[in-house]
């Protein structure tokens, strides 16, 4: 059996057990970078006794050594800690290597190895090829250098023959592996800390092809097909990319059909034009040509909007080496800001600056800064954030010291958040609920924003948006994470006549938020397919699961918006049970749906609202009968012993419809709208005319309207 444990003071790692044979026990100085954390963990699992220690959590400490077979490092420890005790004394004992050889002589024994090398598009091409092998059952082990969502990190361990490897030139890392397959995405000159020039550069990857072993199979830029697919990553590079993985996928006998599908459902990996937040990304890319070619993709997808990058140079080395080549590399952007060269693994070199970079691009709105900090969003539409070294903590600093609730709400509307997080699985959840918990702080709980009005003033807790959108149908169950949006779960369904929530085409907002508002129209409601959910309990910090008569569904409503349960609860997935129904058009049910909602409502892509405003009233017998002498053109809708009248009716009658009120307004197209049309309004503005609205329908019809929006940070 194996455990994997992490020496006192240094990071956490989940303790794994395998039966194994000859048994040997290693400590990783480095143990969190980004292609060690993987390494560690693929150790453990593939039968190692694994532990570890990291300058970030905790140091070196020589007392590590003691009992181990092999001491393993990672390239920044021989730079940053090359006279550690630790690294010293292994090194007399001749038992020491970097973690790229012993993945080598260790992990990929008796493994057929595909390698991914080249300047650009490594991590990204190497991740397609691991997903689109997991999907056709080959099981892969995979070892990236990015975090892979899906896999909550940068490794995946698999049971097979297969060992998938993004192979790093620098330091000739590469030429420890001995693949039988090997991709060359391209090959342009980079790393001059080791490189002395581009001859020695291309004769590495002379050497790296040289090591083919077996079939000795090669695939190259040359041989891509420049077939065009529908990638949810954008950018020619990704295009690019996808070819290396589908000539991959054909050597393997995947079928073009099955190689398209996972490729199409590639969802990206961590730090590759990354939305950490809505309109502002994260991007590994720091060599020019790799800048250049990501801001043309992101110019390509928004091409009508403003966009700031935030370069961030990486390494002295580099940057005076490549300097010829940022000339035009940001014309694809509106303004670029460009922080502090960050030192790599060279030293400072003070005849090369950011002012330097700033003036060889030449772009008119090219500005230096070392104040990364205090950069604000103002009028840009967009923001990316680009580098290798601490740019992606500038990125996260930017999206906790520039995100509002305004940002996060279709109203568009809302003050500043001290800490906003996108979480991605139960894990980070479980952990950014703790950081709330150890700091003191409030939390509240967001999903697409849709049904939500927030007040103007700052907000000085946690603000979580679950972002989990996987969605798996099986048979006729459907389970859904949180952040999937809720037309796209309808559009999916539909597509495979499974019918109960057609009818719900077209309702903004996630499938996390779809419970708490028992969302419904046109004759279906959530409730009716609602099978069960999983919430985490924020007060006991525990996962519980609701049945559909824990959950006391009602008219637009459910147990999670009663005050003592309202955000109480974070909702992390969703089951459905829906009906088989080929007799049906679904499909054509959904276009006629999403034709009257986009005639009858504005969309809030277009127009800041938050959808239907108020809840449609009940009343009795006694109060529909004095209606209706009254207003014989009222319609009346029986539900259970009451009566539902439309509340856009009442509105409209009291003459509110396409009525503005200082910068807010009643929508032109259904009068249960409330808009925020040139964005400018505020909490207050919304409150006054809501209160009008209500007040006028009071005193023509005596009802009283209650509204559907939740109401946060008031």
């Amino acid at each position: 059996m194996n455990n994997i444990t992490i020496s006192t003071n240094c990071q956490i790692f989940k303790k794994l057990t395998y039966n194994i044979t000859n048994m040997k026990k290693i400590h990783m100085m480095g143990v969190s970078g980004s292609g060690m954390s993987g390494v560690a963990s693929l150790a453990s699992k593939m039968g190692y006794t694994v532990t570890g220690c990291d300058l970030k959590t905790g140091g070196h400490n020589k007392k590590h050594l003691n009992g181990i077979d092999l001491l393993i490092v990672s390239p920044a420890v021989l730079y940053q800690s090359k006279n550690e005790p630790e690294l010293l004394i292994a090194k007399k004992k001749k038992i020491v290597m970097t973690w790229e050889e012993f993945v080598a002589k260790f992990l990929m024994k008796n493994k057929f190895v595909i390698a991914i090398a080249g300047t650009h598009g490594k991590s990204t091409t190497t991740a397609m090829i691991g997903k689109m092998m997991i999907d056709n059952g080959f099981d892969p082990t995979v070892l990236i250098g990015a975090k892979i969502p899906e896999w909550n990190g940068n490794s995946r361990y698999g049971k097979s023959k297969y060992f998938v490897i993004e192979a790093d030139e620098f330091n000739d890392n590469f030429l420890h592996y001995k693949p039988e397959i090997a991709i060359v995405n391209n090959i342009e000159f980079d790393h001059p800390d080791y490189f002395k020039n581009k001859k020695q550069f291309k004769d590495s990857f002379d050497k790296f092809i040289k090591q083919l072993v077996g079939e000795k199979i090669l695939i190259s830029e040359k041989d891509s097909l420049n077939k065009k697919f529908k990638l949810k990553v954008f950018g020619k590079h990704n295009q690019k990319n996808a070819n290396m993985a589908y000539l991959l996928g054909k050597r393997l006998g995947i079928s073009d059909q099955k190689i398209i599908k996972s490729l199409e459902n590639f969802n990206g990996i961590g730090r590759r034009m990354e939305e950490i937040s809505d309109n502002i990304f994260d991007d590994y890319a720091h060599h020019p040509t790799a800048i250049k070619t990501t801001l043309q993709g992101l110019r390509k997808k928004y091409p009508t909007k403003k966009i700031l990058a935030i370069i961030e140079p990486h390494g002295y080395k580099r940057t005076k080496a490549l300097l010829n080549l940022y000339d035009g590399v940001f014309d694809s952007v509106d303004k670029v800001i460009i922080g502090p060269i960050y030192k790599a693994r060279d030293e400072i070199d003070k005849t090369i600056s950011s002012e330097m970079v700033a003036k060889a691009s030449n772009h008119p709105n090219a500005k230096v800064t070392n104040d990364v900090a205090n950069i604000s969003k103002n009028n840009n539409d967009i923001v990316i954030f680009m580098g290798a070294g601490n740019s992606n903590q500038w990125a996260l600093n930017f999206v906790n010291n520039n995100i509002s609730f305004k940002d996060l709400t279709t109203l568009k509307i809302g003050g500043k958040i001290k800490y906003f997080f996108e979480v991605r699985n139960k894990k980070e959840l479980v952990e950014k609920v703790g950081f709330a918990k150890k700091n003191k702080v409030a939390i509240i709980i967001l999903g697409g924003g849709s049904d939500i009005l927030a007040g103007d003033r700052n907000f000085n807790g946690v603000v979580i948006k679950y972002i989990n959108n996987k969605l798996q149908i099986i048979g006729s169950n459907v389970i859904a994470g949180a952040g999937v949006i809720w037309d796209d779960l309808v559009k999916e369904t539909v597509g495979k006549d499974l019918s109960g929530v057609e009818r719900l085409s077209g309702i903004p907002g996630t499938v996390g938020a779809a419970p708490i508002q028992n969302i419904g129209a046109y004759g279906q409601e959530l409730s009716d397919t609602f099978v069960s959910l999983t919430a985490y309990d924020i007060e006991n910090r525990k996962f519980t699961k609701f049945n559909k008569d824990a959950c006391h569904f009602g008219y637009r409503k459910s147990i999670f918006k009663d005050k003592k349960y309202w955000q109480k609860f974070i909702i992390t997935d969703v089951v459905f049970k829906l009906n088989k129904n080929k007799n049906l058009d679904l499909n054509k049910i959904r276009q006629d749906i999403l034709k009257i909602r986009d005639e009858k409502l504005e969309n809030p892509k277009n127009i800041p609202n938050a959808g239907s405003f108020f809840i449609n009233p009940f009343v009795n017998l006694k109060t529909k009968e004095r209606l209706e002498k009254k207003y014989p053109d009222m319609k009346f809708y029986p539900v259970d012993d009451k009566f539902k009248i439309f509340a856009g009716f009442l509105i409209e009658k009291a003459g509110w419809k396409g009525k503005s009120l200082g910068p807010v307004k009643v929508s032109d197209k259904h009068a249960l709208v409330i808009t925020n049309p040139r964005g400018i309004g505020h909490f207050k503005d919304i409150i006054k005319l809501v209160e009008a609205i209500t007040k006028d329908v009071y005193k023509k019809f005596g009802l009283k309207l209650e509204p559907e929006v939740q109401y946060i940070n008031i």
